[in-house]
């Protein structure tokens, strides 16, 4: 490589190491925009995300140095995505797809940015980078897709995939004989259901994960009544579905299976569906707990390990649009929304003492405070927010902005 174009080469990878946030935030957007089939939920987006981090890396290093194209190997974290890929059935033509718009965007920053800076030198440094992102592409798609077509042999020749197979039809309401379905699935869908998602930390090992998941589930059979029977459904090697057929008077103790799950110091979180009758309320649980594993996953590790559909109802269909919610807990709480610590304490006082109908004692009891600090903090908060008891209405929305930032947390509160 002649000196001048290796200065530029250099300084374009530089540049975009520099602006690497921005550069992957920009390639991600135009990916998950033009092959929507990716778009699907927060955790395979963070899988997504850390997969494009990795390949920018690798490749900005290929470009500016002379190593061979047989030194290219696919990170291991895409190698993870596109197993999990795999696992949920999306189509490895979305996920190559995936790799040429990205492509594409990434030489889209760099020319822009061999122009600004290569003056003379600018074409034979687009030349090289075009040249060499092509060749770490075209290896990096091949070996996602040894990947992807080992783990999708692998996957469908499980029993698992059985099950997952005969849950989609029951879920998409393509299964017309639900006496097979119930035969095959070993599982009654006349009675009554609680639907779960449970998955365990990303760093956790797919041999480890299995024996995690497999003691969620023993571990949430006495919390709910001894069922009939459960139900489990792998989605991929570290998230499972499971439903229980359980009794007519069942009841989700959310606080209980905290308890449980952090005593045994599981690596795992569950999202619980309410109870439904038949198959429609097989169907509506599943949903319930779909969203409220979108929420989770939105309050990051602030979560609690077990979050039921009963307490963030509102929440999690507030949870919808994201962006939209972040601007309602904004107009809602004011300064208030403001991410610090103090601010947590005011918001946690004033959201108990709302649910405590108003009642300066019965928050400081649940608080375990004195009632004077109730006192202090609430009209603290009232400073930040106005005073909003002479309107029922306004009253109802500080409610809800307060559960969603409890919940939420950072997702929806304004940065300091």
């Amino acid at each position: 490589m002649a000196g001048g174009e290796n200065e530029v080469v250099r300084a374009v990878v530089s540049t975009m190491l520099r602006d690497r946030d921005d550069v992957i935030a920009e390639l991600s957007a135009v990916m998950r925009a033009q092959v929507v089939t990716l778009d699907s939920d927060a955790r395979l987006r963070g899988l997504f995300e850390a997969g494009t981090t990795d390949n920018l890396m690798s490749a900005l290093d290929f470009v500016q140095n002379d190593a061979a194209e047989d030194d290219v190997h696919a990170p291991d974290r895409a190698l993870v995505y596109a197993r999990t890929l795999a696992q949920r059935d999306v189509p490895l033509s979305a996920l190559i797809r995936a790799y040429r718009v990205g492509h594409a965007g990434f030489l889209d920053i760099a020319m822009r940015y061999a122009v600004e800076l290569g003056g003379p030198d600018s074409s034979a440094a687009i030349i090289r980078i075009v040249h060499r992102s092509a060749v770490y592409i075209d290896r990096v798609c091949e070996h996602v897709g040894v990947a992807y077509e080992q783990e999708r042999d692998r996957w469908v020749g499980s029993r698992g995939a059985l099950r997952q197979e005969w849950v989609a039809r029951v879920l998409d309401g393509s299964a017309d004989d639900i006496g097979q379905a119930e035969q095959v699935l070993r599982y009654p869908l006349s009675g009554r259901h609680i639907a779960v998602n449970a998955w365990t930390e990303p760093q956790l090992s797919a041999r480890a994960a299995v024996d995690v998941l497999d003691a969620v589930r023993a571990a949430l059979v006495p919390l709910f009544g001894n069922p009939r029977r459960a139900l489990v459904v792998p989605t991929d090697e570290r998230e499972v579905r499971l439903w229980f057929a359980v009794a007519e008077d069942t009841t989700i103790d959310a606080g209980a299976i905290e308890r449980t799950l952090s005593a045994m110091s599981l690596p795992v979180r569950v999202a619980l569906g309410g109870c439904g009758a038949g198959v429609a309320g097989f169907r509506r649980s599943l949903r319930q707990a779909d969203r409220v594993r979108e929420l989770v996953l939105l309050a990051g590790s602030g979560a609690p390990r077990a979050v039921s559909h009963d307490q963030v109802a509102a929440v999690a269909l507030l949870g919808g649009d994201i962006e939209e919610l972040r601007h309602y807990v904004a107009d809602c709480l004011g300064e208030l929304a403001t991410d610090n610590q103090r601010n947590l304490w005011l918001r946690e006082t004033l959201r108990v003492f709302l649910a405590s109908n108003r009642s300066y004692a019965a928050a400081a009891e649940e608080l375990a405070v004195h009632r004077n600090t109730v006192q202090y903090r609430v009209r603290q908060a009232l400073e930040l927010v106005g005073d909003v008891f002479d309107d029922h209405d306004r009253t109802l929305h500080l409610h809800l902005a307060l559960q969603a930032a409890r919940w939420l947390g950072p997702a929806v509160l304004r940065p300091v």
